[in-house]
């Protein structure tokens, strides 16, 4: 009953600081669609990298990543090397001509700047473009939804659709109250807490377990395949790669770049968030 009392304070305060954030910021996203849709282009570089490294990541490494790991081991390690190596190359070479691009010709969505870069003056490209993300996007949103659900139903005891729903109204309400900025503020909180969980708490079990050495004693009981990266095939290898390779069409990343205040400080970001992304890894 204790733990059960301690992990609802704990979750209040959590939802709690939510909510601030997002009461925080609502005179950040006040000043028209560019304020809360880009946080007025105005965000630092590691706000920017770090709610790239979050928004990119999160159910998916949590519940995905360390659900493959914990069936196949080590072969895990492909999806994840995928991913980090499209974004490295994205930050670096790709987002500061997005960013720069995007104020040039004031756009503030991924579609906007479709639109300008080929001058679609009959929109078409700008329709399909909409469809095509909110399609995409109605899926990856609902899959983090049941991430979050899942999330809540095991520590809160709450059935699988309650939590969802507790899911989704929280999101609601941080993102109406202050836009992208109290979201991108909101990411960087939920990093540290991924930080804990994939990266402190393991090494704590590792630690109490007595090392690495009987870890890989009773992952070799499950076969060679979970010590050796290579047990896969190699189509098997090059799907778990092509994973990475969704990272260029995200929008929920694309923006992050948009969103920069100094673009010379973009080259610092893109370190920031590749280190991050081989630590969360």
């Amino acid at each position: 009953m204790n733990a059960h009392w301690s992990t609802l304070a704990v979750l209040g305060v959590y939802l709690l600081i939510l909510i601030g954030i997002g009461y925080v910021s609502k005179s950040r996203s006040d000043g028209g669609l560019t304020s809360f849709f880009l946080a007025g282009r105005g965000l630092g570089k590691w706000t920017v990298a770090l709610s790239a490294v979050s928004s990119g990541r999160s159910s998916w490494l949590l519940l995905g990543v360390t659900g493959t790991a914990y069936a196949f081991g080590f072969q895990a390690v492909w999806a994840i090397a995928g991913y980090i190596l499209v974004e490295v190359f994205m930050f670096f070479f790709v987002a500061r001509r997005f960013r720069l691009y995007s104020e040039m010709t004031d756009s503030i969505t991924i579609p906007d700047i479709l639109t300008s870069r080929y001058g679609d003056t009959r929109h078409l490209l700008r329709l399909s473009s909409a469809l095509i993300i909110a399609f995409f996007m109605t899926a990856y949103v609902s899959s983090q939804i049941v991430g979050g659900g899942t999330a809540f139903s095991s520590g809160l005891g709450l059935s699988p659709t309650a939590g969802m729903w507790l899911t989704a109204a929280i999101i609601l309400v941080y993102t109406v109250l202050g836009g992208f900025f109290a979201v991108s503020k909101t990411d960087v909180l939920q990093i540290v807490f991924m930080l804990f969980s994939v990266v402190i708490l393991p090494v704590v079990a590792v630690t109490q377990l007595g090392g690495l050495r009987p870890v890989f004693e009773a992952m070799r009981t499950e076969g060679e395949g979970f010590v050796s990266p290579f047990a896969f095939g190699f189509g098997v290898i090059v799907g778990l790669l092509g994973i990475g390779f969704g990272s260029p069409g995200n929008p929920q990343i694309l923006v992050r770049y948009m969103s920069l205040g100094d673009i010379r400080q973009m080259r610092q970001a893109a370190l920031i968030s590749s280190v991050w992304n081989v630590v969360m890894g």
